[in-house]
């Protein structure tokens, strides 16, 4: 079911989204300030060194003070080590970073930059010598440039470009995203073009004992187009992987093309209105485990139409039936499709609580990827979206509480995607383990203010730090 739909234009600018907020300034922070600066304080001061030396070494050999001047020309020459050493490469990173920042709309490929060494070379022979053939071979690579440069401009105008994404995507399973691109043109096809999406992605940061929420732009190839005549529309069904699960929000496209001679790459921005996918967990098959629980956890007796053993009655099958279900003999005297209906003779009502709560201690492993409580903590949510998944299948009412936020008992594929939805979303938060909102937590969850549904509790709490009330009434998974 494709209900995603977003479509880039020109001239059409989505609407903009508010920052998040930072976190708030404190004096644990100054401290973070001041190790981020401290490659630049210590550049500036070798830099300042070796202007110092060298002024010193100038004003010595006008001195006539010969031995100060040798001293000096040292000094200079150590400031200068230290200088190509620490100091270059830093400014180096930081003129690469700023040009990608910059996300300047023409790239030199590799061999656009033979191509203008070369260009320079000739240049520079033909104004030095005055050689006639040399201005001659000028002029035809000037021309060669700017003809490269008007058909791929050419190529990239007049561009509209619209993507489908499916309902419901799984981190890690191969989604099928439909790319459209029309080309508006009277006259010109477009040739080689590539279109990638342009999206922001929120990610979690630790400073400290705070986490901070931060999104990061970000740019995914979603198809290559060799040719797309004029007054037409192409389409291409691709695969997109979405490794982490979370809030993907798409800003729009971005298309470019190396077409003629592939000197250079040259790209162009289309605007959409930002469209949010959220990337679920993917669950996984639960073992033999569950089926240890208590048999009678959670079940309410019931004689009405459900999964029990006693027929109930027969009737005509609907698109949703179980095919399972089907009554081959009355379907062969009736001549139309015939299910069976069973009395509900139990139901189970489970609850799945995840404890998003992270100890002080370990927020500032977060950040950090690989780090221990980042990993036990997306284990913790990818075994919560198992649970849910798996007892829905079981047709058991199911309640998904992750954190202060609650839901309601449901069945069906339905409540198991609202489920999947809040789980993409969910962040750690941190609290002591002794904290008041984790106990507020605990004592919500427990069994007797669940309705009479089973408690699962998934918790990255240390062992032995459960009440021994909650500990005994429910069962809890550690991680």
């Amino acid at each position: 079911m494709w209900v995603k739909r977003i479509k880039g234009e020109e001239g059409k600018r989505g609407k903009e989204k508010s920052p998040l907020p930072s976190s708030p300034f404190t004096p644990s922070s100054f401290v973070s300030v001041l190790r981020a600066w401290r490659n630049t304080i210590l550049g500036t001061l070798v830099v300042l060194g070796g202007v110092s030396a060298a002024v010193i070494t100038v004003l010595a050999r006008r001195g006539g003070d010969w031995a100060l001047t040798r001293l000096g020309a040292v000094a200079s020459l150590l400031f200068a080590v230290l200088i190509v050493i620490f100091v270059v490469p830093t400014l180096a990173r930081s003129a690469r970073a700023e040009a990608a920042r910059l996300d300047l709309g023409l790239q030199m490929t590799a061999g656009g930059g033979v191509f203008v060494g070369i260009y320079a070379v000739v240049a520079f022979a033909a104004w030095n010598t005055g050689n006639n053939l040399l201005f001659l071979v000028f002029s035809v690579m000037t021309s060669t440039l700017f003809v490269a440069w008007s058909a791929a401009r050419a190529s990239l105008r007049d561009l509209v470009v619209s993507a489908r994404f499916p309902d419901h995507i799984f981190a890690g399973d191969p989604a099928p995203v439909i790319v459209t691109v029309h080309n508006t043109k009277r006259l010109l096809p477009s040739f080689s073009v590539v279109v990638e999406a342009r999206s922001r992605a929120e990610e979690v940061e630790a400073r400290r004992r705070f986490l901070r929420r931060r999104t990061r732009e970000r740019k995914r190839v979603l198809a290559y187009f060799i040719y797309v005549p004029r007054r037409a529309k192409v389409e291409q069904r691709v695969e997109q992987t979405f490794e982490r699960r979370g809030r993907v929000l798409v800003t729009g496209f971005e298309i470019s093309t190396r077409f003629p001679l592939g000197l250079f790459r040259l790209r162009r921005r289309l605007r959409a209105r930002d469209v949010e996918i959220a990337v679920y967990p993917k669950p996984e098959r639960e073992g033999d485990e569950l089926h240890l629980l208590p048999a009678d956890a959670g079940r309410l007796e019931a004689r009405r139409r459900g999964a029990g053993h006693d027929l109930h009655s027969l009737r005509e099958y609907q698109p949703r039936d179980d095919v399972r279900r089907i009554d081959w003999k009355a379907t062969a005297r009736a001549g139309r499709l015939i299910v069976r209906e069973f009395n509900a003779e139990d139901e189970r009502r489970v609850h799945v609580a995840l404890d998003t709560f992270v100890a002080a201690g370990e927020v500032a492993n977060i950040a950090g990827e690989g780090a221990d409580a980042a990993a036990r903590f997306e284990r913790a949510v990818v075994r919560a979206a198992s649970l849910v998944a798996h007892f829905i299948e079981e047709r058991s009412e199911v309640r998904l509480t992750v954190g202060e936020e609650e839901s309601r008992y449901g069945v069906g594929r339905e409540h198991l995607y609202e489920c999947l939805r809040r789980l993409a979303l969910v962040a750690p938060r941190a609290a002591a383990v002794d904290s008041r909102r984790r106990r507020d937590f605990w004592q919500r969850i427990a069994p007797h203010s669940s309705g009479g549904g089973h408690v699962i509790l998934v918790t990255t709490a240390p062992r032995g730090t459960i009440p021994a009330e909650l500990w005994r009434k429910s069962h809890v998974i550690y991680l």
